[in-house]
């Protein structure tokens, strides 16, 4: 039999080349990374243990065999150790260990080195039981090496095919925290893996299984270790993810660190100034001074305009220090070639002790820092930040980005009453939001939000259609609703195909428009006047009411009644409530509403709370009262309840 070590020499270079590069590139110390470099070791351990006994063989009769036996047993462990820590790879790719307990940590582990125990049992009671009973291999007398084909050496071909297949089982579960390219690689490792084997155990003498793993692993290195991922390419520092990565290990640990976030001001505009390349380039001296003072281990670029640097077991005395030094230091120029500016900087300190309890709430309270005019201090200490109104803000967020979608959204409707015909004629269709605990979000939290993500045009829109859809499949003539009134938000009013939008909806449910008023706050009719006005002469001659809502809350300007053709004008509850208890203020809205009456619109009171208050307002002329003495906002069901039964409800 010849035997052939070319390929092993071969898989020695490309190894040590993987092994060169994986120190020469900046990498964040992770289980991740530990254990590839444990798979790289144990490879080159498992080729330079092919490569000697290769070389024993050709030399049998002048290797003790108990050297002989010890040589086989090393190699056939190193094989066998590629399972496990593929196994554990592919839970370190997936993050198993940060989303299970303990519990389920602990049964894991037992399903890692339980095979690998049977595996070792096998191969190390070789030798021991070598005369009595053969077990995986032998060591022949003048002939040397001998693989046993029975029951044991095939279990451990079992055992590293168990450990791929459950491997390849949790990475389909948890695929999502993986990207297809990195399946993809997986995929070309296992198989080039599985056919080399193959191979290898078909043609005995054939060692083509550590050259095919070390060409794999080269793959493996440069697409999923990837270690420039993990680097800032502007600053040569590592960035936000490896931030994260280092973050996650010291809360592990039960030792103290302290981050200090340094905030840049006006990076964007200093780069349209200076130029792009030239701001880059004092980021990068900026970056330069941080990792020869505090190691380049622990030195982060979280964005263009924050670094972060991390301290160790610090004192107060130690942060004291750093502070006044990096103050010092912004408080001087930076300087590339040509190019002098003095940088403003702010400096947080955050404590992991005391002002986080994980990787999450630091970033949190970073984005604040950044984004919150509150929070522009020279040096602000995490423990001065209301990180709970963060949380509720990012907590709001989520559930309206999800709120469609996991039908968390509802409308609700408050009654209207029309002094006229003394009964309840319409609603108000109101948004009404639920997390995922079932729990209502106030509007007052939610909408300010939904307004600034633009999430409120979905809304809108979604508000709109669910009255169009309900009032579609009933007879509105036997409910006796006669209008529903619909908010429009500042960011629909400022669109120009607003008209065509809600005209579109309506001639799918051939809803007749004049059943529908919609209502268009003080502060969109200020935001967007030309715009408005165009769309809601469309909508005016196609039939549809308008109103202008909250009057008296914001920018109270007569022109809007004047130039806008508004046929209802909806009093703000604030004002309601202020005339009610103040002889002046009740003056003023006496006045505002024969001034509105003459010229030829309706008014709608809201905030009616009590009943000597719908006397007062009927007194004043409203022609409409919306408020908790009639109902609070309730489901349709409730509502549409309301209306058929709507005699019990005269007031």
């Amino acid at each position: 039999m010849i035997f052939n070590y070319d390929f092993d020499i071969a898989a020695l270079f490309i190894e040590f080349i993987v092994i060169f590069f994986y120190f020469y590139k900046k990498k964040v110390p992770s289980n991740q990374g530990r254990t590839f470099f444990s798979i790289v070791i144990t490879l080159v351990l498992s080729t330079l243990l092919e490569i000697t006994t290769i070389l024993t063989k050709q030399y049998t009769s002048y290797v003790p065999m108990n050297i002989l036996w010890l040589l086989e047993c090393l190699y056939y462990t190193t094989t066998n150790t590629f399972g496990p820590l593929y196994f554990i790879y592919a839970l370190a790719m997936i993050e198993f260990g940060k989303t299970h307990s303990k519990s389920r940590i602990t049964i894991l582990k037992w399903h890692i080195f339980l095979p690998y125990l049977v595996a070792l049992a096998v191969i190390w009671l070789s030798p021991v039981l070598a005369d009595k009973y053969p077990l995986a291999f032998s060591i022949l007398p003048f002939l040397g090496y001998v693989r046993n084909n029975n029951f044991w050496f095939y279990l451990l071909y079992v055992i590293s095919i168990y450990y791929i297949v459950v491997s390849f089982m949790f990475l389909y579960i948890y695929r999502k925290n993986i990207s297809t390219k990195e399946m993809y690689v997986i995929h070309l490792y296992v198989g080039t893996m599985v056919i080399a084997a193959g191979l290898q155990l078909a043609h005995y003498g054939l060692f083509v299984q550590n050259f095919s793993m070390a060409l794999t692993l080269l793959v493996f290195f440069f697409y999923i270790i990837k270690p420039e991922k993990v680097v800032d390419t502007i600053t040569d520092t590592f960035n936000q993810p490896a931030f994260i990565e280092t973050l996650d290990q010291l809360f592990n640990r039960s030792g103290y660190f302290t981050c200090v976030a340094i905030t840049l001001d006006d990076t964007v505009f200093m780069g349209n100034t200076i130029g792009i390349n030239q701001m880059n380039m004092l980021l990068k001296e900026v970056a330069t001074y941080l990792k020869s003072n505090f190691g380049s281990k622990y030195t982060f670029s979280i964005s263009t305009e924050c670094f972060c640097v991390i301290v160790r077991n610090p004192n107060i005395e130690k942060i004291s220090n750093i502070i006044d030094m990096l103050q010092a230091r912004f408080a001087n120029p930076w300087t590339y070639e040509t190019v002098k500016v003095k940088l403003y900087s702010r400096i947080c300190i955050i404590n992991n002790k005391s002002d986080a309890k994980n990787s999450g709430e630091v970033i949190d309270i970073i984005s604040m820092i950044m984004n919150d005019d509150r929070y522009k201090n020279p040096v602000l200490f995490a423990e001065e930040i209301d990180v709970e109104d963060k949380r509720r803000t990012t907590y709001i967020e989520h559930a309206l980005r999800n709120g469609i979608t996991e039908n968390r959204f509802d409308v609700y409707y408050q009654p209207i009453y029309s002094v006229a015909k003394k009964q309840l004629i319409g609603a108000e269709a109101l948004i009404r939001l639920k997390d995922e605990d079932g729990k209502f979000i106030s509007p007052e939290d939610f909408i300010p939000i939904a307004e600034k993500t633009g999430t409120i045009l979905r809304i809108g829109e979604f508000v709109y259609e669910s009255v169009c859809r309900t009032l579609s499949t009933i007879s509105v003539e036997d409910y006796g609703i006669e209008k529903i009134d619909i908010n429009l938000s500042v960011a629909q009013c400022m669109q120009e195909i607003l008209a065509e939008q809600i005209l579109a909806i309506q001639n799918v449910y051939k809803i007749p428009t004049s059943i529908i008023n919609l209502e268009i706050t003080e502060t969109a009719a200020a935001h967007t006047p030309e715009i408005l006005l165009k769309n809601m002469q469309k909508l005016a001659e196609a039939g549809f009411e308008l109103s202008l809502d909250d009057y008296g809350s914001g920018y109270s300007n007569m022109n809007y009644m004047l130039n806008l053709p508004f046929k209802l004008i909806k009093i703000d509850k604030y004002i309601v409530w202020a005339a009610y208890s103040d002889e002046r203020a009740e003056k003023a809205l006496s006045a505002t509403i024969k001034m509105i009456k003459s010229m030829g619109m309706t008014v709608l009171a809201e905030g009616v709370e009590e009943k000597d208050q719908v006397e007062w307002l009927i007194e004043l002329g409203c022609d409409y009262l919306q408020g908790f003495y009639f109902s609070q906002p309730v489901p349709k069901k409730t509502y549409l309840d309301m209306m058929k039964n709507r005699d019990k409800y005269r007031f």
